[in-house]
């Protein structure tokens, strides 16, 4: 079975922004990932989360869940 089907899950940190009108994560690694989300997270803006998803291409990741950090 091919792995590039089912891409596991991933997980970074950092602090969750909204940035003409898309969710993006300045993760704490470096970086940002523009963030596919099936709820609006409007609680977490500005705030350091968790994020919890499957990358979909560089830099844009569909996230199964955002919590608190």
């Amino acid at each position: 079975m091919d792995n590039d089907l089912f891409p596991s899950a991933r997980t970074f940190t950092g602090r969750l922004l909204r940035r003409h009108g898309a969710f993006i994560l300045q993760c704490d690694s470096g970086g940002e990932l523009e963030l596919r989300l099936p709820r609006v997270p409007v609680d977490h803006v500005g705030k350091t989360v968790c994020v919890v998803g499957r990358m979909l291409a560089p830099g844009l990741m569909e996230a199964e869940g955002v919590r608190g950090a």
